[in-house]
């Protein structure tokens, strides 16, 4: 693998990466309830082996997973992305396409459930056999995974959970009070503006953050192909959460949590240790709270929220466990983060 610092990695993705996606990936859309119009992709490549759902974070598409869509084809995976509601191609939920926006957070999850029926349905009709089925989700996505396993019949063999979305950081104020005040928030956006959701404070329309400025990433390169891809097509982007999203989302975050012991099946939880965007305390919890004797906490040490797009030092560990936890490799912690 080249290394992310190198011209050589930019070669790499424009002249092996994106033919791969361009080659494989076909866009398709579902039809969900309250007439919402849901994109998802799927790379079929030939004699996959297995399949892997994947749940992405707030603001993401599809779009934002070649590299690791590639990685996955070269040992043998099939994919299926969502592109969740609001998001990437999918429908927009409000009249400004970059209010970053929920009604329901359990729409997320049911949407995913009726995602991964028709993914699996069309892999087995493409492949003529019924293909083992594991789960990679991130942040928001984590959340939804998490709730999706725990309440949905599935055939996922073991799920790798990146930097999930099982409590955000809310600086100096407590979690009971950023509750109140987003349910609020809300509540008035409803009662006073209702055709109009309005943006949590501080933030907007979508605009791009300088690398230097980025919480998200270490790499450069990797960050500023992600944001290329968002500039190359505009529908895509997305802005900040409403106060309902946030309402939406601390509510889910802790469900997901106190519904962990219902999923049984191993997951992965990785940990960013630099992450400033979701709580570390609260990924603990859930791995605390999982019925699987095997799950397990991997903790990237510095790392940043988007580990999939970090830099090779803290991608390349990750995205090798996620593989090896796949092919079943379940090596003992070295410490038990429920201790």
């Amino acid at each position: 693998m080249y290394d992310d610092n190198s011209p050589d990695w930019q070669a790499f993705y424009n002249d092996t990466v994106m033919p791969y996606w361009h080659a494989h990936a076909e866009r398709l859309y579902m039809q969900r309830p309250h007439n919402v119009k849901l994109c998802y992709y799927l790379i079929r490549p030939p004699g996959a082996r297995a399949l892997v759902l994947v749940s992405p974070g707030r603001i993401e598409g599809a779009i934002k997973y070649p590299e690791l869509v590639w990685e996955l084809g070269q040992q043998g995976y099939a994919v299926a992305i969502l592109d969740h509601r609001g998001q990437g191609f999918s429908d927009r939920l409000t009249s400004n396409p970059h209010n970053g926006h929920v009604h329901h957070f359990d729409d997320f999850v049911d949407d995913f459930a009726g995602f991964a029926r028709s993914a699996e349905q069309h892999m087995s009709e493409h492949y003529r056999t019924e293909l083992p089925i594991y789960l990679v989700a991130h942040s928001m996505g984590g959340a939804i995974a998490a709730l999706y396993l725990s309440r949905y019949p599935h055939k996922v063999k073991s799920a790798v959970l990146s930097s999930p979305m099982f409590g955000i950081q809310t600086g100096w104020i407590p979690h009971w009070l950023a509750v109140v005040v987003t349910r609020t928030g809300a509540a008035l956006n409803q009662l006073l503006n209702p055709g109009k959701a309005w943006y949590f404070p501080g933030t907007g329309d979508y605009a791009e953050t300088p690398f230097k400025d980025n919480e998200l990433s270490h790499s450069l390169a990797r960050y500023q192909t992600f944001r290329r891809h968002y500039r190359q097509h505009p529908e895509v982007q997305l802005g900040g959460p409403t106060f309902r999203w946030i309402a939406e989302a601390l509510s889910a975050a802790r469900r997901a949590i106190g519904e962990a012991g219902d999923i049984h099946i191993p997951v992965l939880v990785v940990q960013a240790g630099g992450d400033r965007v979701v709580d570390g305390q609260a990924q603990r919890e859930f791995v605390c709270a999982l019925s699987h004797p095997h799950s397990e906490l991997m903790v990237v040490p510095d790392a940043r929220h988007e580990i999939f797009i970090e830099t090779n030092t803290y991608r390349k560990p990750v995205v090798n466990r996620m593989l090896a936890w796949f092919r079943g490799d379940r090596a003992p912690q070295k410490a038990d983060p429920c201790e």
